[in-house]
């Protein structure tokens, strides 16, 4: 075999001896150091390049390391070990290899089919449901917005009586203490509470007791006082331009709010946050802030002096009239003006809306969710219903007769009821204010001089003249009872202690005055 023979041929052989070589290393179970061929012989341009036994990569042949993996080419090749994880082995079935999530699958379902089983077996499985319980209905709802102090209740607005008040006793003789003589410039007194009451002289105000009548102190920091009206915890005590704010509890002067003008009229809002003081001299009303005692506003009204005032529960409408009670001997007015205005804006935002009343518009009451209101006319013996229309305009509805001089219209809260006191009716008439119909009406045996409602919507005391003695009515609103109380002089006012245990009857032209309680 010459040269080149040999040389073709040597290469299959020596890869035959590292083939055998390799067999015999993986079947031999100790393994055997891995002994690295003979570099293999290479022809042609390849001659100066080696083979990794790393990486596998060719690289030039005597470098001491391989650019590729870093490593010596010289370095001996690890022996072969078993894999980590073993092949499966030849024979083996699709069960034995998958028998561990078969069984898995089989303990979830035999669970499932444990609790469907106990659930078809236990106790009462098949027997009838119990009736559901019987739900209640819902509470009817008020159609319509409820008053301040109302609830509502089955769907009906029901008043509810504030705790702290009441009424005289009307089961038997209510005690009368006096008359007490007062001095002679005395113009108006007023119930402190039940063992004071407060009366109003040039000198200021007096405060006097309620069982003897005799004077207890003098607030002297008052004077020219010509009427007083309860506001909250203080009296208002009205002078010729300006208002004396007396606390009640000490009848101590806390404020001087100063008008310019004699105040006419004051009403008290139901959250006593703002009064409405007409001032006839200057054809306006104006508007208090009681929190801090100080006007905010003041309302003009043209020409026309104003008088009564009536505002409702949220402050929004009020009513004033030009109306007024003649005296003795004068003559009746005849013309009259109402006024419909919103004291919650400024006077320069108010709608001017004049409404002409005929027949001496003498009292006039808001109901007190606004919707509506009334005007009494004394020459006429009619109540003038207005409305409110969307467009902020005033109608006037139906007239209503009422009894003879109207002079006094107030409202009663417990079945939203208005008690109107005529002066030569001699009666007191009760309408009801949702139908606009007569309920009652009460006749005494003298002429109705004045009248109050006891706090709790449950009495009417009214005054009464005589001949020559007068007497007080105490009239309850459930029956319509009246007991009339002789006083052996003639009352002229009536006027009641917060919390209405007390009243207190003043008559201008004897100067006396009783203490009911």
């Amino acid at each position: 075999m010459d040269h080149e023979t040999r040389s073709d041929i040597e290469p299959d052989s020596s890869a035959a001896e590292a083939r055998e070589a390799r067999l015999a290393a993986e079947a031999s179970p100790v393994p055997v150091p891995w002994t690295e061929p003979p570099p293999r012989r290479s022809t042609g341009a390849g001659a100066g390049e080696a083979t990794c036994p790393v990486c596998l990569e060719r690289i030039a042949a005597g470098v001491a390391l391989c650019p590729e993996c870093g490593e010596p080419p010289d370095a001996p090749r690890r022996p072969a070990t078993a894999p980590s994880i073993p092949d499966a082995p030849k024979d083996a079935s699709w069960l034995a290899l998958h028998w561990r999530p078969l069984v898995t699958i089989g303990a979830i379902l035999g669970l499932i089919s444990t609790g469907g089983a106990l659930r078809y077996l236990a106790p009462h499985r098949f027997a009838p449901s119990r009736a559901a319980s019987p739900v209640a209905p819902p509470a009817p709802v008020c159609g319509a917005p409820c008053w301040s102090g109302e609830s509502c209740q089955l769907g009906r607005c029901v008043w509810q009586r504030p705790n702290d008040v009441g009424h005289l006793a009307d089961t038997h003789t209510p005690s009368i203490a006096g008359p007490f003589s007062l001095p002679k410039d005395a113009l108006d007194a007023l119930p402190l509470d039940r063992d004071r009451f407060v009366v109003a002289l040039s000198a200021g105000l007096e405060v006097r007791s309620s069982r003897t009548g005799e004077a207890l102190s003098l607030v002297s920091e008052a004077p020219h006082v010509r009427r007083l009206h309860r506001v909250g915890d203080v009296v208002y005590a009205t002078a010729p331009s300006r208002i004396y704010v007396i606390d009640a509890a000490t009848t101590r002067l806390l404020k001087t709010i100063e008008l310019g003008e004699a105040v006419g009229d004051i009403q008290v809002g139901a959250s006593g946050r703002r009064a409405l003081a007409s001032l006839p001299a200057a054809h306006a009303v104006a508007i208090l802030a009681t929190e801090y005692h100080a006007e905010i506003e003041r309302i003009q009204f043209g020409d026309d002096a104003v008088g009564p005032v009536a505002v409702d529960d949220s402050g929004s409408r009020a009513i004033t009239t030009t109306g007024q009670l003649p005296l003795s001997g004068q003559r009746e007015p005849s013309g009259g003006v109402a006024y419909p205005f919103d004291p919650s804006r400024l006077g320069s935002e108010q709608d001017r809306v004049r409404t002409s009343m005929v027949g001496n518009p003498a009292s006039a009451l808001m109901i007190p969710d606004g919707s509506a209101g009334f005007v009494a006319l004394r020459a006429e013996n009619t109540l003038v219903p207005l409305t409110w229309l969307p467009s902020g305009a005033v109608r006037q509805e139906a007239r209503i007769t009422t009894c003879r001089e109207p002079e006094q219209i107030a409202l009663v809260r417990s079945d939203r009821r208005a008690i109107v006191r005529c002066n030569e009716g001699r009666a007191i008439q009760v309408f009801d204010l949702s139908k606009r119909e007569l309920l009652r009406a009460v006749t005494f045996p003298g002429r109705a001089l004045d009248m109050a409602v006891a706090p709790d919507g449950a009495q009417a005391v009214v005054a009464l003249s005589g001949d020559g003695a007068g007497s007080v009515a105490l009239v309850d609103l459930k029956s319509y009872a009246a007991k009339v109380h002789p006083l052996g002089g003639e009352p002229t006012r009536i006027r009641l202690a917060p919390d209405g245990g007390s009243a207190l009857a003043l008559g201008d032209r004897a100067k006396v005055a009783w203490v009911l309680q």
